[in-house]
């Protein structure tokens, strides 16, 4: 299983490069909230990462997957949404494990998590439908520009505050 392990180089670039999005919940700030991230490696078609529950801390209510800024257009993540599936180890109130995201925008995906039936901390599974690498997704994409991508969780006054604009 590919985990969040990533260089140096290639981290400094990923978060510089998402931090600059205009966004309202920016990957800066899921980041700086949560501490809980994870880059979509390109040389991956899978990442897991833990998230801490808000029964835990009152803190992450869900994730969001946020592109570079240049990247950063709401087609791009319906585009890229074809391409992969997110999981948790908790089963939906719907009877999957698949979350579904609440909000597709120019600043991000974003996946709320079920309240009802997930616990203090989960892990959080972002894979290729295809088995492809997220490189390959990412090339395979119509942008003029190479894409990269974070995950992180978010507070629950981040899902809110998203919710209102």
């Amino acid at each position: 299983m590919i985990t969040h392990i990533f260089s140096k180089r290639l981290s400094a670039s990923l978060i510089c490069a998402a931090m600059a999005l205009p966004a309202l919940a920016s990957p800066g700030d899921w980041i700086n909230t949560s501490g809980d991230f994870a880059t979509l490696n390109p040389e991956a078609s899978q990442v897991r990462f833990a998230v801490q529950y808000p029964q835990l801390r009152d803190a992450n209510c869900g994730i969001g997957i946020a592109l570079n800024g240049f990247n950063s257009h709401e087609r791009y993540y319906r585009e890229l949404l074809e391409h992969i599936e997110v999981k948790t180890i908790y089963m939906t109130n719907r009877g999957l494990y698949e979350l579904q995201p609440s909000s597709i925008t120019r600043d991000g995906i974003l996946y709320p998590f079920d309240y009802y039936v997930q616990y203090y901390a989960t892990y959080v599974t972002i894979s290729t439908k295809d088995g492809r690498t997220f490189g390959e997704v990412f090339d395979g994409m119509s942008s003029f520009n190479s894409i990269y991508a974070l995950t992180s969780a978010l507070s629950c006054k981040q899902l809110e505050d998203a919710k209102e604009n």
